[in-house]
């Protein structure tokens, strides 16, 4: 199985027409959903061949259980990166992991109740939040004690030899890009013993050393994942950020990443999975 995955639908209105077209042109199989945004449509996005997952959020927009003191303001803002996340996780502990625990336990036991009968459980996060260790352990306690019958995990790990095979791509990648993959490859050495506690389905994915700007170079490094996933029999994840708008789209309040989202490589990504031929 290839999912070709579009995530932060239920952002805003252009964003989820946009993520909207290309599933409807057959350019995508899994759209991952906020559960703290508006959605639009979502029994629309159901079917034989399209998948749809839960988006755990704990970055932007509003919380959704009560009474956090370190994932959110006053106000109920999430107020939190990745990074300041980790520092919580590493100098809070058990006051970090109690928060993140109702506030994990409240978007499941919402996404279970409003995903439409018959669809099945599928679970990543938005800036790959849950791969952190702090995190990812709470999310599989709140698995087993909800029963949730998960069909489909993210792991956002990225393999390395695929871009190594390809040396006219070394000076286009992003350090940024280098040093998150870096980061999460690392977080993840934690986290691997945790899982194999729970036998949840997962792929290899692609997503993070192109993230930003998932452009023409997918069509290189695709084939070396491919072949590597059906060497392996296993599945495969492709992300991409499809879904553009202009800064007047994003009314809502608390969207810390803006720029990311109204940026012209959005367009371009956009462009890309529409034209992508596997």
């Amino acid at each position: 199985m290839i999912y070709i995955c579009a995530d932060d639908y239920g952002l805003c209105e252009k964003v989820s027409q946009h993520i909207k077209k290309c599933l409807d042109e057959g350019a995508l199989n899994k759209v991952s959903v906020f559960p703290n945004f508006d959605m639009v449509g979502l029994n629309e996005l159901t079917g034989d061949k399209n998948k749809v997952s839960l988006h755990l959020n704990f970055v932007e927009g509003k919380c959704m259980a009560d009474s956090h003191k370190l994932l959110a303001d006053k106000d109920g803002n999430f107020k939190n990166t990745f990074t300041g996340l980790l520092k919580l996780s590493l100098l809070k502990g058990k006051a970090f992991e109690e928060e993140v625990y109702r506030e994990i336990k409240a978007q499941v036991l919402y996404w279970k109740k409003i995903l439409p009968e018959g669809a099945e459980f599928l679970i990543d996060s938005h800036q790959h939040t849950h791969i952190i260790p702090g995190i990812f352990k709470i999310l599989l306690r709140v698995i087993e004690e909800e029963n949730i019958n998960v069909s489909y995990l993210r792991i956002p790990v990225e393999l390395i030899s695929p871009y190594i095979k390809e040396p006219s791509l070394y000076f286009t990648y992003s350090l940024i890009n280098i040093v998150k993959v870096g980061l999460i490859n690392f977080l993840w050495l934690f986290n691997k013993k945790k899982l194999k506690k729970y036998p949840l389905p997962t792929a290899y994915f692609c997503g993070v050393f192109l993230s930003g700007k998932m452009d023409e170079r997918v069509n290189k490094i695709l084939p070396h994942y491919i072949n590597k996933a059906r060497k392996e029999n296993k599945d495969l994840e492709i992300l991409f950020h499809p879904g553009f708008c202009l800064e007047c789209d994003l009314s809502g309040e608390n969207i810390v990443f803006k720029d990311f989202y109204t940026s012209k490589n959005r367009k371009k990504e956009f462009n890309t999975v529409m034209k992508l031929t596997i």
